[in-house]
């Protein structure tokens, strides 16, 4: 009964904050950007490049993981996904996002059509077990039919676990390097998940050709991937590797390198197919985390070509937050993009149920995206998660209003 009484409530919600939610499609905008398509019958000038992709110049984006498309699809019948689908972006859009990071690859595994990765068990209930149709074909149409552009959202470097291994067919790389034993998929302490050895040439090519199977098969409009990156600060990790270089003697420097290799070379993959692709990155927002654990160099990322589009940090941080507060850890961001890199604010939207700040103050999320208009390359801000907002809980109803309030405003206070 209390779920019922919840859903009703974020129905009464979502209805006063007005307007039509297949009204997106008027609210493209045209930029002298790669990245922009035109308002459908309006003129563009002749020296403006226009892309054919479904990006905005602002994003409202919400991030829908893999527990979210769970309850969307697994042993659901197309038609049911479809359904399903339908009213995840009707839900998005009536708080006004744009763009959707929807997960694709959650575990080196695929929840489409792939002669690369083996079937997300996400998709049947049975690892390796493709199904009766592919949902990321179903997802993008219906995504575009409601003008939201759609940005397939990997993790490259963490795999399924050992019981979902046995079961994949030995024509994936995946298997066989399990199989094999040979290094390129190591166990982590604590850890049920397999993962990916970024060191390896042959690792990074197949992650590279999976970027590229989906720009070549698929009418994404972004490539999304997340702080996945090394799983452990652990010297056993890849020390057999390691000892065998001979250009790098800081292990921190040679793993960071070795993220970056692989970061340039998905881009590379992505653009090698369609330029107008845009490719980002969310890594943690506490920006020491990346060098001291994750050995994720966005400085670099955001002040040289070749790496990324736009960086969407996890921002998940509260006014008060004592060694993080939001607004410092913003600027700090903002400050490390060039130009040509710009900058999504990631905000912790779940955090609404679990800490105070955020579960005492309604309207929390909205006030920092409202906030998050800090620079020239400031290009919008994603929300964390869609099960937050509508899995029906009392608290993510009460966020919604204020959400769609300040992603309206975006379109004209950013710039």
């Amino acid at each position: 009964m209390k779920k019922i009484l919840a859903l009703l409530m974020c129905f009464v919600t979502l209805c006063s904050c007005g307007g039509e939610v297949d009204s997106q499609r008027d609210r493209l905008v045209t930029m002298e950007k790669a990245s922009v398509i035109p308002v459908s019958g309006e003129e563009t000038s002749a020296d403006v490049e226009v892309s054919h992709k479904l990006n905005y110049e602002v994003q409202k984006a919400i991030w829908i993981s893999y527990i979210d498309l769970a309850d969307m699809l697994t042993g659901k019948s197309c038609e049911e996904f479809r359904e399903n689908f339908s009213q995840a972006c009707d839900n998005a859009l009536s708080i006004g996002c744009n763009t959707l990071y929807v997960h694709v690859r959650p575990f080196g595994d695929a929840i489409y059509d792939s002669t690369l990765y083996p079937a997300s068990r996400y998709i049947t209930g049975v690892a390796g077990e493709q199904g009766g149709f592919d949902p990321l074909e179903v997802m993008i149409q219906t995504a575009h039919d409601k003008g939201l552009s759609f940005h397939a959202w990997i993790n490259p470097l963490r795999c399924e676990n050992e019981e979902c291994f046995q079961t994949y067919d030995s024509s994936f790389l995946l298997k066989k390097w399990y199989d094999e034993d040979n290094g390129y998929l190591e166990s982590v302490e604590g850890d049920s998940h397999l993962w990916l050895d970024p060191a390896y040439d042959e690792v990074r090519q197949l992650i590279a050709e999976g970027a590229a199977e989906l720009a070549e098969n698929y009418d994404i409009d972004g490539l999304h991937f997340d702080d996945y990156f090394y799983p452990t600060t652990a010297e056993d990790f890849d020390a057999q590797c390691f000892a065998a270089q001979t250009e790098f003697d800081d292990l921190s420097q040679w793993r960071m390198n070795n993220i970056s290799l692989m970061v340039g070379e998905i881009y590379s993959a992505v653009k090698g197919v369609d330029k107008d692709i845009l490719v980002g990155v969310s890594p943690q927002g506490n920006m020491e985390n990346n060098y001291e654990y994750m050995y994720a160099d966005v400085k670099k990322w955001c002040s040289e070509e070749g790496y990324i589009d736009y960086i969407c940090p996890q921002i998940y941080f509260g006014y008060e937050n004592s060694v993080k507060p939001y607004e410092d850890t913003l600027q700090q961001w903002a400050d490390i993009c060039t130009s040509d890199i710009t900058l999504v604010a990631g905000l912790g939207a779940y955090k609404i149920d679990s800490e105070s700040e955020f579960s005492e103050n309604i309207g929390i999320i909205g006030r920092q995206i409202n906030d998050a208009v800090v620079s020239h390359n400031y290009a919008g801000a994603a929300v964390y998660g869609y099960g937050s907002l509508f899995g029906g809980s009392e608290r993510g109803c009460q966020e919604l209003k204020s959400i769609k309030s300040a992603f309206d405003k975006l379109d004209t206070s950013a710039k």
